[in-house]
């Protein structure tokens, strides 16, 4: 199978190439750097185009020649930069470019976001709502996807994930922190305490784990629109805190706050991505890697 891949040199797109490249697809990594692609860019399997995905003629000559095409990259920047918009702009030209050539499938990486702000219980059927600029962005992809798809006989795959959490694909690879544990391993590092609220928490998911789902959804026939792609339980910031502590031998204090009110803990609902994954999964070994990296 021949995969086209955006955002490959990114935290995700390069746990997507791995998996990708070890159950033997063959893959077009679009980066702006070669050299972001560590081990993976002297790969005689992947095929590498560098170019910006901005530049609409060269990223729709690489769209020809493949059977699958999956979107990772996110152009992103300052609130008021306009980084917004123009993403929102790439993935609808991809899209369109994907469905006139005839491809058979396209995979968008989209979030959690689209469901904020979060209710007692979220599924993939329900409708698109978001609370910020993000999710607002991600959502619009969505429906860019599902426009080219309507127009044409390529079938769409939108993979929601939520925090996601894991070690890099490779030592120097690229990485991204959550922004509340980021926050908690910034105070851990300082000394600080670290003030969680009794009970709340949400449902991570292991880095390699979206990976498998989106190779899975690759090769799949007849999958379903939307995956939710999060863990069955929801993981307390107070056991995340704890972690973060522990694994960064720190002296903080993790202090837990009583709840103001008596809401139910937000949770998604995972039947559709453990029917595809062949059951529940666990993101706390790639927390516990993932910080560990950073100590």
């Amino acid at each position: 199978m021949r995969t086209l891949l955006t955002g490959a040199s990114g935290y995700v797109g390069l746990h997507v190439l791995r998996e990708m490249l070890a159950r033997g697809h063959e893959v077009t990594a679009v980066v702006r750097s070669r050299y972001k692609l560590g081990p993976f860019g002297d790969d005689t399997r992947v095929r590498v185009v560098e170019t910006d995905l901005e530049r609409d003629a060269t990223v729709a000559q690489a769209v020809p020649g493949h059977d699958v095409f999956v979107h990772a990259a996110l152009l992103w920047g300052a609130p008021g930069s306009e980084l917004e918009a123009r993403d929102i702009a790439v993935a609808a030209k991809l899209f369109d470019a994907a469905a006139r050539v005839g491809l058979t499938r396209s995979i968008y990486v989209s979030s959690t976001a689209v469901h904020f702000p979060l209710s007692a219980e979220m599924g993939e059927d329900d409708m698109l709502r978001t609370a910020g600029v993000y999710g607002a962005t991600k959502a619009a992809g969505e429906l860019f996807l599902r426009a080219a798809c309507a127009q044409s006989e390529m079938r769409g795959v939108v993979v929601r994930p939520g925090p996601v959490v894991g070690a890099p694909a490779f030592d120097g690879g690229s990485h991204r922190l959550h922004r509340q544990i980021g926050k908690m391993v910034d105070a851990a590092r300082e000394g600080r305490s670290i003030d969680v609220i009794e009970g709340e928490g949400r449902q991570l998911v292991d880095v390699s784990t979206v990976a498998r789902a989106i190779r899975l959804l690759a090769e799949r026939d007849g999958p379903h629109p939307t995956y939710l792609c999060v863990d069955r339980q929801v993981t307390p910031w107070e056991d995340v805190a704890k972690t973060v502590v522990e694994c960064l031998r720190s002296a903080s204090e993790v202090r837990v706050l009583p709840r103001e009110d008596d809401e139910v803990v937000p949770r998604f609902r995972t039947e559709r991505i453990e029917g595809l994954l062949g059951g529940p999964t666990d993101a706390g070994d790639a927390l516990r890697a993932q910080i560990r990296c950073l100590a």
